[in-house]
């Protein structure tokens, strides 16, 4: 939706609840997908698994539609992220990271949100990455915009994305 807005370069995708510690660990894209936050305090500041690229992302336009963007068939926590480093993969690019002193984040404390439960689905459909990305995604997406609101420093767009099937 916000690219009918401008043809944007760059797509930084941040969980909400994550701080960076470090203004070296620029928001930024660069000629891999960028895994920003490589050090969070939750998992000791150390990377939990080498193919994690949960968090704080960066990709190019390029990049993020070579993917087909995001799956829309999680739903849920978990899983999401770990599709997106399999697409990444599978159509040949390599995660860059920044060091672990510069990727360092901290995490907001919180309760989980309600009907964010587990998605008991998600190891299947992580492990069948490479059949449904060219199905599911950017292509495939439908929503219905609720809510434009423009701001001097970013425009905040609420979309619909339906239920559960």
């Amino acid at each position: 939706e916000a690219l009918k807005e401008y043809d944007y370069g760059c797509f930084v995708f941040s969980d909400v609840d994550l701080i960076p510690m470090d203004d070296r660990n620029t928001y930024k894209c660069f000629s891999q997908p960028r895994h920003l936050s490589v050090s969070m305090d939750k998992f000791g500041f150390r990377l939990p698994y080498n193919q994690y690229f949960g968090g704080v992302s960066s990709m190019s336009k390029e990049q993020f539609l070579k993917i087909n963007g995001f799956p829309n068939n999680y739903w849920g926590w978990g899983g999401e992220d770990d599709d997106i480093f399999n697409r990444l993969s599978s159509k040949g690019m390599t995660i860059s990271r920044p060091s672990g002193a510069v990727g360092k984040c901290r995490m907001i404390r919180h309760n989980r949100d309600g009907g964010n439960e587990d998605n008991p689905q998600r190891f299947d459909r992580i492990a069948h990455t490479r059949e449904t990305m060219n199905k599911d995604g950017i292509k495939t997406l439908s929503y219905k915009v609720v809510k434009v609101e423009k701001d001097q420093l970013y425009t905040k767009i609420t979309v619909d994305v339906g239920k559960k099937d």
